[in-house]
C-alpha cells in the first residue's frame, strides 16, 4: 500500500510538472506572438497614415500640366527636372531635404511611358537604381520595397502620370525614401540587415531566418528559434511585399525567451518541493492509518465469518426475485432510452422540416417580387423604343419600384421568425382599386408572358367599383393579391379567365379573385389555409394561403372561399374602412435645403446614390469610403449632418459616430444599415436616427427631418 501511494504521488508530481511547463511555454509563445502582431499592426497603421500625404502629393503633382507637357513632348531630362523644380512641393524632395512625417527622402526619379528611368542631369545613378524600372508603367499608385547595394532598404512609391485630356499614359513619378527607424531587421537578397547585431549573433540569426524563410510552405509569416549571445530568442519573419515585382523583402524581429525560461525554472522548483512535502506527508499518514485500522479489521473478519452462512441462506431465497427485478429494470431502462432517442429524432426532423418550409416560403415571396422586376426590366432592355413613350415607361418603372419595396417588406417580416415584436404596425389609408391595378401590373409577366410560353392563354378581367378607403398595410395587402393571382394561374394550366373585382360591402370594401380553373374538393377547401398544406407537390410550399389568411386576420378582415371541382374558385376578402381617410405626406418645406452633408459608405454604388439624392434636394455633399477617411474629412471641414453606413472595414459607422459625438456632440448622425430591421435604436445611443437599407428618397428625407430636429 505504501509503495502504491508513493508511486501515485510521484506520478502526479511529474504530470503536474509537465503540464505546468508546457502551459508556461505556450503562454509565453502566445504572449510574444500577440506583442509582435500588435507592434506590426501598429507599424502598418502608422505607415498608412504616413503614406497618405505622400500619395496625395504625388497624385497632385502627376496632374500638373507643366510636368505632363515635358514628358509628352519627349523633352530632355534637364527640362523635365527644371519644370519639376518650378513646383514648390517638389523642391525639397529633389534637394534631398526631409518632409515632415514622411521619413528622409533619398531619391526622386521620373519614368518615361515605356517604364525606363529618365536620369537626372549631373547626377551619377547608383547601380541599384536600374531596379526601379517597371515592366511598363503601372495604371495606379504602387508602394514597394527595394534594397540598395549597401544593404539599405527603401520604400518606393510609383505614381502614374496620365494626360488629363486624352487619358494617355505619359510616364510616372518614382519617390524613394527610407522607412522610419525600427528594432526589426530586413531580409533581402539572401542577407539580413539588423542594427545592433554583429559577429556570431548576426551569423546565427541570419542562419535561423534563412531556414525559416526558404523552408517549405507559402505562409507570409514564419517563426523559428535562435540563440543570441547564449540566450534563446523567438524569431518572427513576415513578408512585406507579397505581390512585388522587386525582390521579396521580409521583416525579421526577435524576442528574448530568457524571462520565460526563468519563470519555468522557478515553477519547476515549486512543483518539485510541493511533491516532496506531499510524499513525506503521505508516508506518515499511511503508517498511522495502518496501525489504527488493523484491530478493527481483525474484529470485522471474525464477525463476517459468523454472519456469512446466514447471509448466504437469505441471498439464496432472494436470488430469483432479484434476478427478475433486475431484468425488468433493464428492459424498462432500455425502452426509456429508445423512447427518448426516437422523440429527439422526431423533434429534430420536425425542426428541420419547419426550417426548410420557412426558407421555401421566403424564397417564394422573393421570387414573386422578382417576377415584375425581371419582366419589366427585360421589356425595357429588349424594346428601347418604350422609353420614348413616357407614360408606358413610367408605368413600367413604377411597377419595378413597387415590387422592390415589397421585397424589402419581406426582409422586414423576417424579424418575426427569430423573436416576437411588441411593435404595432400602423395602418394607413389604402385605395383598393389602385392597389388591384398595381398587383395586376406586377403579375403580368406571370399570367400573360409565362402562361403563353407554356401554351396557355389567360384572359384577365378587372371589374373595379369605387369603394371607401380601407385601413391596412399596403405592401401586405399587395402580397395577398399577388399570391391569390399566382394561385389562380397555377389552377388554370390549360388557360382560362381570371377576374379581379372590387365592391362596396357595408361601410367597408371587398375584393374578389376568381378563376375558371380546376377548383377544390370540400376536403381540400377545408384544409387549404393550413400551414404547409399543398396540392402542388414539390412546386408548392403550402405557405401562400396560410400567409394570406394571417394577413387578413391581422387586418380584422374576413375571408370566404367558394369552389367546386371543375368549376373554378373564388376568394372573397372583406376589409373594414379607414376611420380617418387621409394620407399624411412629408412636406418638403420641412427639409432645410443647402445642408452640408458628409456621406460615409464603403460601397461605391450606395455612395453615388445617396450623393445624387441629396444633391437633387439642394444639399452640398462630401463623400468618404470608410470610417477612418470619414473621421478625417469631418475633422478638416464643417458639416451640418453625417450619414454613414454601419458595417465598414477598419472603423465601423457606430464607432465613427461615437468619435464625432465626442468632438461635436450636437452634430446630427443618421446610421444606415442593411440589418436595420433586426437592430434596436437603443443599441446605438451615439446616433440620432437608425434607418434600414434599402432606403427610399421619402425615407431619407424623413430621416433628415427627424435628425435635424435634434439640433
Amino acid at each position: 500500500m505504501l509503495a502504491a501511494v508513493m508511486l501515485v504521488v510521484c506520478a502526479a508530481t511529474a504530470l503536474a510538472l509537465w503540464y505546468a511547463q508546457r502551459g508556461a511555454e505556450e503562454q509565453a509563445t502566445e504572449t510574444i506572438q500577440k506583442e509582435y502582431r500588435s507592434v506590426f499592426n501598429a507599424q502598418l497603421e502608422e505607415r498608412k497614415t504616413r503614406m497618405q500625404s505622400l500619395k496625395s502629393l504625388c497624385g497632385y503633382l502627376a496632374q500638373k500640366p507643366r510636368i505632363q507637357a515635358a514628358l509628352a513632348d519627349d523633352s530632355s531630362p534637364e527640362l523635365i527636372y527644371e519644370n519639376a523644380l518650378t513646383e514648390h512641393q517638389l523642391r525639397g524632395v529633389i534637394d534631398g531635404t526631409t518632409l515632415t512625417g514622411t521619413g528622409a527622402v533619398r531619391l526622386l526619379r521620373f519614368l518615361d511611358r515605356m517604364g525606363a528611368i529618365i536620369p537626372r542631369p549631373l547626377d551619377n545613378p547608383a547601380p541599384w537604381e536600374s531596379g526601379l524600372a517597371q515592366n511598363g508603367v503601372p495604371h495606379s499608385q504602387l508602394l514597394d520595397y527595394v534594397a540598395t547595394t549597401d544593404g539599405t532598404i527603401l520604400e518606393v512609391l510609383t505614381t502614374p502620370m496620365v494626360d488629363v485630356g486624352t487619358d494617355e499614359l505619359l510616364g510616372a513619378i518614382v519617390l524613394c525614401f527610407t522607412p522610419p527607424p525600427s528594432q526589426a531587421g530586413y531580409w533581402v537578397a539572401g542577407a539580413l540587415h539588423q542594427q545592433g547585431l554583429s559577429g556570431t549573433s548576426l551569423t546565427d540569426m541570419q542562419k535561423a531566418a534563412s531556414e525559416a524563410i526558404t523552408g517549405p510552405g507559402t505562409l507570409a509569416e514564419r517563426t523559428a528559434t535562435v540563440q543570441i549571445d547564449g540566450v534563446p530568442h523567438l524569431l518572427f519573419c513576415r513578408l512585406l511585399n507579397p505581390a512585388s515585382k522587386f525582390a521579396p523583402v521580409w521583416q525579421v524581429a526577435h524576442y528574448s525567451l530568457a524571462e520565460s525560461m526563468a519563470r519555468q525554472q522557478t515553477l519547476r522548483w515549486k512543483i518539485m518541493s510541493a511533491g516532496a512535502i506531499l510524499l513525506l506527508g503521505a508516508y506518515v499518514i499511511v503508517h498511522v492509518l495502518a496501525a489504527r485500522l488493523s484491530s478493527p479489521v481483525e474484529r470485522l473478519a471474525v464477525t463476517s465469518e459468523v454472519h456469512r452462512e446466514g447471509r448466504e441462506r437469505a441471498e439464496a431465497a432472494l436470488d430469483l426475485t432479484n434476478d427478475e427485478l433486475r431484468a425488468r429494470n433493464t428492459e424498462l431502462a432500455n425502452a426509456m432510452e429508445q423512447l427518448k432517442a426516437a422523440q429527439q429524432q422526431h423533434v429534430q426532423q420536425e425542426r428541420l422540416r419547419a426550417l426548410g418550409q420557412m426558407a421555401s416560403g421566403v424564397a417564394h415571396d422573393f421570387n414573386n417580387a422578382l417576377v415584375p422586376i425581371l419582366g419589366f426590366s427585360d421589356l425595357l432592355l429588349l424594346s428601347p423604343e418604350t422609353l420614348e413613350n413616357p407614360e408606358r415607361a413610367r408605368s413600367y418603372l413604377q411597377s419595378i419600384q413597387t415590387a422592390a419595396s415589397d421585397a424589402a417588406s419581406v426582409v422586414a417580416r423576417l424579424r418575426e421568425f427569430y423573436r416576437s415584436s411588441s411593435e404595432q404596425v400602423e395602418f394607413t389609408p389604402v385605395d383598393l382599386p389602385k392597389l388591384i391595378t398595381q398587383a395586376v401590373a406586377l403579375t403580368r409577366p406571370r399570367w400573360r408572358d409565362q402562361a403563353q410560353a407554356g401554351g396557355a392563354t389567360i384572359e384577365l378581367k378587372t371589374e373595379l367599383e369605387p369603394v371607401p378607403l380601407i385601413a391596412g398595410e399596403e405592401a401586405a395587402l399587395r402580397e395577398v393579391l399577388t399570391n391569390l393571382i399566382f394561385n389562380a394561374v397555377d389552377a388554370m394550366p390549360q388557360g382560362g379567365t381570371l377576374t379581379v373585382r372590387s365592391r362596396v360591402s357595408g361601410s367597408g370594401a371587398r375584393f374578389e379573385v376568381s378563376d375558371t380553373g380546376t377548383g377544390m374538393s370540400e376536403e381540400v377547401r377545408g384544409r387549404c389555409l393550413e400551414p404547409f398544406f399543398s396540392t402542388k407537390g414539390e412546386r408548392g410550399t403550402g405557405l401562400g394561403l396560410s400567409m394570406v389568411f394571417g394577413i387578413i386576420q391581422r387586418h380584422a378582415g374576413k375571408l370566404d372561399i367558394q369552389s367546386e371541382p371543375g368549376r373554378g374558385t373564388t376568394f372573397l376578402i372583406t376589409l373594414p374602412p379607414h376611420l380617418a381617410a387621409h394620407v399624411e405626406a412629408v412636406a418638403k418645406a420641412e427639409v432645410r435645403r443647402g445642408l452640408r452633408v458628409l456621406v460615409v459608405d464603403d460601397e461605391a454604388p450606395v455612395r453615388e446614390t445617396l450623393s445624387a439624392t441629396l444633391a437633387h434636394d439642394g444639399h452640398i455633399v462630401t463623400l468618404a469610403k470608410n470610417g477612418v477617411e470619414g473621421l478625417r474629412q469631418f475633422m478638416s471641414g464643417v458639416f451640418d449632418l453625417v450619414v454613414t453606413d454601419r458595417a465598414m472595414p477598419g472603423m465601423s459607422g457606430d464607432q465613427m459616430a461615437a468619435s464625432i459625438k465626442q468632438i461635436r456632440p450636437k452634430t446630427p448622425i443618421i446610421l444606415l444599415t442593411g440589418f436595420g430591421q433586426f437592430l434596436e435604436k437603443e443599441r446605438f445611443p451615439e446616433v440620432d436616427v437608425l434607418a434600414s437599407k434599402p432606403v427610399s428618397v421619402t425615407t431619407l428625407r424623413e430621416s433628415i427631418v427627424t435628425a435635424m430636429k435634434t439640433v
